[in-house]
This record gives structure tokens, C-alpha cells and sequence, in this order.
């Protein structure tokens, strides 16, 4: 177990290092896009307006896996889990819905929603996972003691 752990922090260590990422390419672009030498340059624009949400869905199969993990091994609250896989599935549906309908203003804010979402989650269970791996690596004898001062 302590092998899977480890192996699903270094993946959330990718994941977070991809939203790293398109924070970098949002500003460098942004930037760039700005600029009067790039105003008409394409490959700027679709880096500064498409490159970040890419990156952020590249980890979101990575989060996948780690509400897998967490809920397999109880690491934390299957409703916190599933609250959480709600308000990701439910934004990135609602923005599949304002692609649709045409709505390209609701669609693109809706999207911008969603990959905050996704963006957040990362962080939060590689804390988790790094919390259940010290406590799967920490020594028994403080357990041992700690049940004696409570027998006290």
C-alpha cells in the first residue's frame, strides 16, 4: 500500500506541476498577446486562450485517480469525496451544455469555473495523500504509547 501512496503523490506532484504550468503560459501569453508585435499572431492567441484549460485537463484523469484512491483506501469521507466529484463533473457539464446551446460568453466563463475547480483539487489530495503516507511510515511505539497514557 505504501508503494501505491507514493506512486499516486509523485502523480499528484505531475498534476499540480501542470496547473504550475498553465498559471506560467496564462501570464507569459497574456502577456505576449499584449504586446503590439504578437497583437495578429495566432499560435500567441491560442496558447493564451486554450493552452492553460489543456493543461488543466490533463490532470483531471490524474484527479480521477486519486478520488479512487482515496475512497478506496478511506483516506478521507466518501461524501467529501463525492462532493467534490460533483462540483467538477457538474461545472464541466454545464459548460458541455453552454457549448451546445452557443452561448460562447457562458461558455467560456463557465469553463473558466470549471478548470479552477480541477485546478484545486490536486493540491488538496496530494496534502492527503502525503498525510496518510507519514502516518503509514510513522513508528507504532508512539500508538503503543499513546494507548497506555489512555489507559491511565
Amino acid at each position: 500500500m505504501v508503494q501505491v501512496i507514493t506512486q499516486a503523490i509523485g502523480l499528484a506532484n505531475v498534476s499540480v506541476y501542470l496547473g504550475y504550468g498553465a498559471i506560467v503560459c496564462f501570464c507569459v501569453f497574456g502577456t505576449l498577446a499584449s504586446m503590439a508585435t504578437f497583437k495578429d499572431s495566432g499560435v500567441v492567441y491560442w496558447a493564451f486562450h486554450y493552452l492553460p484549460y489543456v493543461l488543466i485537463g490533463l490532470s483531471m484523469p490524474i484527479s480521477l485517480y486519486h478520488l479512487f484512491i482515496l475512497g478506496r483506501y478511506r483516506i478521507i469521507q466518501k461524501g467529501i469525496l463525492k462532493m467534490i466529484l460533483v462540483v467538477g463533473m457538474g461545472l464541466l457539464a454545464f459548460t458541455f451544455a453552454m457549448a451546445i446551446k452557443g452561448w460562447a460568453v457562458a461558455f467560456y466563463m463557465s469553463l473558466f469555473l470549471a478548470m479552477i475547480a480541477w485546478f484545486g483539487m490536486p493540491f488538496l489530495f496530494r496534502v492527503n495523500l502525503k498525510k496518510f503516507l507519514n502516518f503509514l511510515n510513522s513508528p507504532t511505539d508512539k500508538a503503543d504509547e499513546n494507548e497506555n497514557e489512555n489507559k491511565k
